[in-house]
This record gives structure tokens, C-alpha cells and sequence, in this order.
């Protein structure tokens, strides 16, 4: 099945959509929650900085507590692959004439597919964390790292273990249910010879690990079998308890929302057993690297070590919310999943899954780590791009088009002049939109597609003489393909606003895209040649107080992306620096400038966050409307989660597009707003094709443009 079967399979599947939207809505709710009082940022940097360290530390961090656990009598044994792990802990099995493992949950052992290893060799791995074993019943892997069984409901895990133990199941007595699996897996606690844990930390200075868990099976694990095997990448090694006490700080509160789980223990040494003639435990310690070694050294990739698994990168994901984790990953689930994929299994196995991120940055975001997951995930696309290569249409399209702008022009005003025969005013908002789309994918059936623009913002912004108007206080606006091609009077707003505020506004010599396009599909040649088209266009940086954006991501390519692409090029790259320093949303702009506004008239406001604004300019003119509209301004229930756009994403994955703009709609409607403000061209273009599409009656405009119709200026 390939990667579009699969995902249309998932998104089919409406006891998973109504599981991990419940999920959601509620996750978000018990983080803040859980996160209250604290300083997140300041938490998060902590772990970064405890977690920053390369391969000399880590291995020095590794022999210190080697010769901590040895002292006391304990084992270690360094697997270079996760084959040699699994033989290890089969040959530790067959050693002590033990058939069967009691196991906690460990992605560690997902990770080298230890169950089926084992399987083959005769040994029979018990899993012992509820959700894991209702899986292990049903032959099926986790979908998430911390709630593995999230895409079940009761109803699905009842038949589960009605087959399993031949009895009825009520489905709906949760506490039955938990009681068969409580008097199944008891007697597995004593009838194993080994017990298997993970580690969420491993304290260097006194040889203990830390294991965070809600069910004591970790502890029930460690401690009944007579043989403790603990299975640990060498990324959980940390210095000390103060260190491992900032991790396990954040573990919970991230990973489900909880203030601290119901067990966290600590195991030091050999701990007593009964059953052994010495009336000691043996212990072993697996420490696997499987990869993890050599990305120590990278400069990019080893902060993927630096992941405490909390799984959170999936919680807050748009697409993971659509079709779950065993589509959106492998054997690691979420952003980190698509990342550790590529780093352990290789790029063949990550190349088509990593296509399924959006880019909307949320993950970067949320991760109690600090890594910028969504950046990882743009470098390994350009990766595997290159190496593997990109739809060739896409290909075609950049290079003949996209990167070469005087030829781009040309044929979209070409286009713009032969449209209209597919061309028709929508009757709702009097917008001209394709009114038929030849040969359209059923899938991409799923909102209304602007016109093109008559006239290009820039061949308005001339001939409407707005270049002659002069002044000593200069910005520079840098319109992007969308206000270009398809929303000049986005742009035309905002160029009238400032300019009865007293600036000068400046375009530049010719428009260009910023690449943001090719670097999302995986295509670096194209990219870097867009990048360097709209550097040679964009005027010296020392003549203006700001570089104004309406579009985020183009925005935040020029502070981010340009730096990244230029680096051979000092020139270049000097340039790109002083811009990046200068890109300005334009509601920070009116807000810095304190410029005054009186809203017109009384309508119903509602507001959508684009991703790139909060995430890549660090900015949100929720606060702005809010406080310029008063009472008719109404907060929407996630509006700093994404649209679905995505640019050509919401193409290339319309199904997944398609189901996270469904739920932006029922966001919108739920308001009761008469109109949605977002400053995003690409957000206009996603929602209000929706809103038209599903006859939603609701007017989608750009910040400029709301501020243009319902707003008058009353000075500075």
C-alpha cells in the first residue's frame, strides 16, 4: 500500500479522527494547565542545554556510569546495532532457561523490533504497559510513544480481549476491563525469568536510572524476574540528579498534560531478589547505538538526541491529528518520528513520510527539548530530494518558472488574460474564483480557487503612481508570489495605510519567489537560484527603518532559510542577514509606530493566527484586534493551529489539507463571527476557499485589508 492509500485509509477512519481530535482539544488544555506558574521557555532551554553536548561527553557520561553499575556487580553491554541488542538479551534469556519476558513500555525495543526477534528465537516478550499489550493481542505496533493505543476505543479493545480470553466484555466498564488485564498480566510478573525496562534517564555520577510511569508495571518489571535487563540509547545519559530532575520535570507535563506521573522511580545498583541464590538481582544494561554514535558528531542532527520522548511533537501536530502514527512515522511516531526514521533506518525508509510535515512549526514549538524539529525535518527533505529526486513535474515547474521571474511574469499574466472562460464571481463575497477546474482530483475538490489578478500588484503599484510618493521615514515591502499574482489589494491596502501615515514605501526592481516552495518539496538547486533572484532584487538594507511582510512564510524564509542558502556566498549572505534583521509583520509595524485606529461599524470579529507569523516572526495580531475592536472581537478556539495550506501541500496531500481545514472551519462557524482576520495571503486563499466552498457565509480578509474597509486612522 503507498503512502496515499494509507493516509486515505486513516483519514476514512472516524473512530480515529474523533479519538485524536478529542485528544487534542484536550492535551492542549491540560499542558497550559500543567505549565502554569512556570516559565516554559526557561525550562525548555535548560533540558536543550543539559542535552548539548558531542560524542567525547556522551562517551565520558557513558564510562562513568558504566564503572558506578559495575562496581556494584551489575553488567553492560554496548550493542553497535539493534541486531546485536536483540542477540544479547536472547542469549541472557536462553542463559537462565527463561522463556518468558516481562516488558515496560521501551520505543528503544520498538525501535529494533526486539518482540519479534525474540518471537523467532522461541522466547515469548510480555508486554506489560496496558496500552502496549492491547496491542501486542491485536499484532499491531504503537501510534504514539506515549499513549501507544491512542487510536483504539473501549469498544475495539472489549472485542480485543473477549478474543483473547474467550469471555464477554462489556465495552462499556472501563474498571472490568482494566481488571482482565490487571489478572492476565499478574501472573506474568512471576512466571517470567527476565524482566526488561527502558530509561528516561540514566545519571551518570551514581549509576541510576529513572523511569517515569502511570501503571507501576515498570516497577513490577524491574523488580519480580530475578534477571533485570534495562535496554538505553546513549542520548538519556546525563551528569547528575539536578539534571535528570530538569528532565523528569518536563516528561509529563509535555508528554500527557500531567503534573508529575503517578510513579517515578529510581533504581541504583543490584537490587534484592528472592530468587536468586545470592539473593541479589542481575542486572544488565544494554546501551544501544544503532546509529546514535556517529550523529553526535553531526552539527545539525545530533539535536534529534537531545528528544526525551514525550511524544508531544505528535500531540500538537495537525497532520499526526488526521491520520495517526502509523502513518505519520515509523517506528517512532511524530515530527521526531519522520527525523529518527531517516537517522536510524536511513533515508529510503523516511523519503516518503517525511513529505507529510507542513511546515507549520508547531512541533519546534512545543518540544520541551528546544529542538527545531521543523527545520530537521526541511533539511532531510532536501536530502532525500536530491538524492532521490522530486515529483518531476514540480521539477519542471521550478526550474523553467518559479526560479526564471521575468518568465514567470509573463506566462501568469498570460494566464490571468485567458482565464476568464473558467472564471465566475462567487455570489457570496462577489470574489472572482475558477468556477470549473478541468480535470481536478476529486480530492482537491475541497475549496474554491482564487483568479488570477488582472494586473499584478507591482504593475498597480506604478501605474497607480504610488512610487512617486516620497518621505524621509522609508520601508521596504516585499509583496511574494501571492500578493504579486493573486492579492494585489492586499498589498495596495497596506502601501495607502502607511503612506497617509507618512512613510515611504518601496517594491522591489523585480518580483521573485522566496523559495519557500522548492525548500518544502525538497529541491535545494531550484531553491537556492529563487533565493538569490529575490536577494538581487531587494534593495540595500541601510535606506529603511523596516522589510514589511504580509506573507509570514515568505517572511520568515528571508530571516531564516536565506541564511542557510547563502553561506558560500559572503555577499549574499551579508545581505540576507541585515534583511532578516529588518522583516517586520505589518501589525508589529502599526503597533511599534503607534499608529491609532477607530473601527467602522459593529461587525462580529474573529481571528486566525498564521503559523509562520507566531512561529517564524514571533508575532500575533490577536492582541492588536482585540484591543482595537473590544467587544466584538471574539478569540477562535485554536487559532494558532494550522489552516491546512501548507502552499503546495494542500496539492500534494489534499486528504490531509482537506481534514485540517474542516476543522478550522467548525472553529469559525462555532464563533459566530461575521468576518475572519488573518494576515496570511496563503490562509486567505485556504480558508476562504473553504468558507466558499462548503457556503459558509463568512468574509476572509487580510489584516491590511480589514484595516482598509473597517478601520479609519486617527493619528500617532
Amino acid at each position: 500500500m503507498n503512502i496515499q492509500d494509507k493516509i486515505q485509509e486513516k483519514i476514512n477512519d472516524e473512530v480515529l479522527y474523533k479519538n485524536l481530535k478529542g485528544f487534542a482539544t484536550a492535551y492542549k488544555a491540560s499542558k497550559e494547565n500543567a505549565y502554569k506558574g512556570l516559565d516554559f521557555e526557561a525550562l525548555r532551554t535548560r533540558v536543550h542545554d543539559i542535552k548539548d553536548r558531542d560524542l567525547n561527553k556522551v562517551m565520558e557520561q557513558f564510562h562513568q556510569f558504566k564503572a558506578n553499575v559495575e562496581k556494584h556487580g551489575c553488567k553492560v553491554f554496548q550493542a553497535k546495532t539493534g541486531g546485536d541488542a536483540c542477540k544479547y538479551i536472547a542469549d541472557v534469556m536462553k542463559k537462565h532457561n527463561a522463556k518468558f519476558m516481562v516488558k515496560s513500555k521501551s520505543m528503544t525495543s520498538e525501535e529494533i523490533l526486539l518482540n519479534h526477534y525474540l518471537e523467532k528465537e522461541g522466547l515469548q516478550p510480555i508486554e506489560t504497559d496496558l496500552g502496549e499489550w492491547i496491542l501486542q493481542l491485536a499484532n499491531e505496533h504503537p501510534s504514539h510513544m506515549v499513549m501507544p493505543a491512542i487510536h483504539k476505543t473501549r469498544q475495539q479493545v472489549a472485542k480485543i480481549f473477549s478474543d483473547y480470553t474467550g469471555e464477554a466484555v462489556d465495552p462499556e466498564d472501563i474498571k472490568a476491563m482494566v481488571e482482565i488485564a490487571r489478572r492476565f498480566l499478574r501472573e506474568s510478573y512471576f512466571k517470567a525469568g527476565v524482566g526488561m525496562t527502558g530509561a528516561n534517564v540514566a545519571v551518570a555520577s551514581t549509576g541510576t536510572i529513572g523511569l517515569v510511569t502511570n501503571e507501576g508495571n515498570a516497577r513490577l518489571s524491574s523488580t519480580v524476574p530475578p534477571v533485570h535487563i534495562v535496554l538505553v540509547g546513549y542520548e538519556k545519559l546525563c551528569d547528575d540528579f539536578n539534571q535528570a530532575l530538569d528532565i523528569v520535570r518536563v516528561l509529563p507535563k509535555s508528554a500527557t498534560g500531567q503534573t508529575i506521573t503517578s510513579y517515578t522511580t529510581w533504581i541504583k545498583g543490584r537490587v534484592p531478589s528472592h530468587k536468586n541464590e545470592d539473593g541479589v538481582k542481575e542486572t544488565h544494561y544494554v546501551f544501544l547505538d544503532n546509529g546514535r554514535l556517529a550523529f553526535f558528531e553531526h552539527p545539525k542532527f545530533k539535536e534529534a538526541l537531545k528528544c526525551v520522548r514525550c511524544g508531544s511533537c505528535a500531540n500538537i501536530c495537525p497532520a499526526y491529528e488526521m491520520v495517526g502514527g502509523h502513518v505519520y512515522g515509523d517506528r517512532y511516531i511524530g515530527s521526531i518520528g519522520l527525523i529518527l526514521t531517516a537517522l536510524y533506518q536511513g533515508d529510503e525508509a523516511a523519503k516518503d513520510i517525511l513529505k507529510m510535515c507542513i511546515g507549520c512549526r508547531a512541533c519546534s514549538f512545543n518540544c520541551p527539548s528546544g529542538i527545531d524539529l521543523q527545520a530537521l525535518i526541511s533539511d532531510l527533505k532536501l536530502v532525500v530530494g536530491k538524492k532521490y529526486g522530486i515529483n518531476p513535474i514540480k521539477k519542471k515547474v521550478f526550474k523553467s518558472l518559479v526560479a526564471k521571474p521575468g518568465r514567470m511574469k509573463s506566462v501568469l499574466s498570460l494566464g490571468a488574460n485567458f482565464q476568464f472562460p473558467l472564471t465566475k464571481t462567487n455570489p457570496s463575497n462577489q470574489e472572482k474564483i475558477i468556477g470549473t477546474i478541468p480535470m481536478l482530483p476529486k480530492e482537491m475538490d475541497f475549496r474554491k480557487f482564487p483568479a488570477l489578478a488582472s494586473k499584478t500588484f507591482s504593475k498597480r503599484f506604478y501605474k497607480d503612481g504610488y512610487d512617486q510618493f516620497s518621505s524621509e521615514r522609508k520601508v521596504f515591502f516585499y509583496p511574494g508570489c501571492a500578493i504579486e499574482y493573486f492579492y494585489p489589494e492586499m498589498g495596495l491596502a497596506m502601501v495607502k495605510l502607511l503612506q497617509k501615515s507618512g512613510f515611504q514605501v518601496d517594491i522591489p526592481k523585480k518580483a521573485a519567489c522566496c523559495g519557500i516552495p522548492a525548500i518544502a518539496s525538497g529541491d535545494p538547486e531550484n531553491a537556492k537560484s529563487m533565493i538569490y533572484n529575490t536577494l538581487d532584487n531587494l534593495q540595500e538594507p541601510k535606506d529603511y527603518e523596516a522589510l514589511l511582510v504580509l506573507c509570514p512564510t515568505c517572511g520568515g524564509a528571508i530571516k531564516h532559510e536565506f541564511l542557510d542558502f547563502t553561506k558560500e556566498d559572503p555577499n549574499r549572505y551579508k545581505k540576507a542577514a541585515q534583511l532578516g534583521d529588518m522583516v517586520t509583520p505589518i501589525g508589529k509595524f502599526l503597533e511599534k509606530n503607534n499608529i491609532r485606529f477607530k473601527v467602522k461599524g459593529n461587525k462580529k470579529v474573529t481571528y486566525h493566527t498564521p503559523c509562520h507569523d507566531s512561529r517564524s516572526l514571533d508575532y500575533s495580531a490577536e492582541a492588536f484586534l482585540s484591543k482595537l475592536i473590544g467587544k466584538q472581537f471574539i478569540p477562535l478556539t485554536d487559532s494558532n493551529v494550522c489552516c491546512g495550506f501548507g502552499g503546495t501541500y494542500s496539492l500534494d496531500f489534499a486528504t490531509i489539507s482537506n481534514g485540517i481545514l474542516t476543522k478550522k472551519i467548525e472553529n469559525i462557524e462555532a464563533s459566530n463571527a461575521e468576518i475572519l482576520v488573518t494576515d496570511c495571503p496563503g490562509c486567505v486563499m485556504q480558508i476562504n476557499g473553504g468558507l466558499m466552498h462548503k457556503k459558509v457565509p463568512v468574509k476572509v480578509l487580510h489584516l491590511t485589508e480589514f484595516i482598509e474597509k473597517y478601520v479609519e486612522i486617527i493619528g500617532k
